[in-house]
């Protein structure tokens, strides 16, 4: 009797903590993001997430042979160690220009290029001249790190992931004032006059005024850098912005999560080699010739200007941009806090302090008088 006593309660024991590992399963709120799990409470702090994809490479037709699955969910809930912004080094890596619309990227493109031509970049490979996303970078790093290894006979079928030290640029511009740059620009576009849109006979305070609207890819929230550095701008073919064509869980799931699209669009902001302001654009040349080690701090050629004076827009429609693009205007106060962090380290006394994240906007709530 005593030994049966003993074996009916150590299975009541058993029960009880199963039940309570059921139940805290069950009641997790994790945030799962393809293969990346974020904690609620972390989302507003610096929290290092891990991403881990398994991509297989076979054939030689990379788009339809690619295929992504995500079979591993990790979290670090220790603080992320962040290092300091780096010079460049290496003389092999591509420099990836991630050229945002409307923001001084034609202007970087030439600079760029003619820097290639008469500095110690002459061996390096520029990928510029294209609008493209973070995954095109991603497609184009598997496909260089592939072909290594085959010619280095290692070949294989593991995962190649895009290395920290990818050699990436961009530059960014205040959202409304893009925006703005972007609505006037697209007004002699192929597209819209054939169309015969109302917005090509409008001012941008008409337009926005205008109840009857629509918004429409010029005044799109995420097209101020959060599409383009998360990797999420479109799969569609005719785009405008090139991609890797491939639409996955995860892409869906952070065009649809804002708060996700813009913390990964912040750690890719992160990871690049530089990237500049186009309202600093002084400082941001200074760092262009720290980081590339020039010898004299660069000259940003004026490409691709506005090719008519318009009327600025109002107090109002500022407003109103201000609240409709809130992931490019998150991201936007985010860069000029990392900016003034890698000034600092670069021009200051070497001490890298990194920046904490801005409060993240309500995407819940409904945009009012928008």
């Amino acid at each position: 009797m005593h030994m049966l006593r003993v074996a009916l309660l150590a299975l009541a024991i058993w029960l009880v903590s199963f039940t309570v590992i059921i139940y805290s399963v069950r009641n997790d709120s994790a945030v799962s993001i393809g293969n990346d799990l974020i904690q609620p409470a972390t989302l507003l702090s610096n929290r290092r997430i891990h991403k881990r994809q398994q991509t297989q490479l076979t054939g030689n037709n990379h788009h339809n042979t690619t295929q992504q699955q995500f079979t591993h969910t990790t979290i670090v809930t220790e603080t992320t160690t962040h290092f300091p912004p780096r010079k460049m080094t290496s003389t092999s890596n591509p420099i990836y220009f991630v050229h945002i619309g409307k923001a001084g990227g034609t202007s970087i493109d030439t600079l760029m290029y003619n820097l290639k031509n008469r500095s110690k970049l002459h061996n390096k490979q520029l990928i510029g001249k294209a609008h493209y996303d973070w995954s095109h970078i991603e497609l184009k790093e598997q496909r260089r790190l592939n072909e290594r290894m085959k010619l280095n006979n290692n070949a294989t079928e593991e995962v190649l992931d895009v290395p920290s030290t990818a050699d990436v640029m961009t530059i960014l511009r205040n959202p409304v004032s893009r925006s703005v740059s972007q609505f006037y620009f697209s007004k002699d576009l192929e597209w819209a006059t054939k169309s015969n849109s109302s917005f090509v006979h409008q001012t941008i305070d008409e337009y926005i005024d205008d109840t009857n609207k629509t918004w429409f890819q010029p005044l799109s929230d995420g097209e101020g850098g959060v599409d383009f550095l998360a990797g999420i701008f479109s799969s569609d073919r005719k785009c405008w912005v090139k991609s890797d064509w491939i639409e996955t869980d995860l892409k869906v799931y952070l065009r649809r999560n804002k708060t996700a699209a813009c913390l990964r669009a912040a750690q890719r902001l992160e990871q690049t080699l530089w990237f500049g302001i186009v309202e600093d654009l002084q400082r941001s040349m200074r760092l262009l010739q720290y980081t590339l080690d020039l010898e004299r701090t660069p000259v940003l050629p004026k490409r691709n200007r506005a090719k008519k004076e318009h009327l600025p827009p109002s107090s109002e429609t500022v407003a109103k941009l201000e609240r409709y693009l809130q992931k490019d205007m998150w991201l936007y106060e985010y860069s000029n806090r990392l900016f003034e962090a890698r000034w600092n380290y670069f021009m200051g006394d070497g001490v890298y302090v990194h920046p904490e994240l801005p409060p993240l906007p309500d995407f819940d709530s409904p945009l009012q008088d928008v």
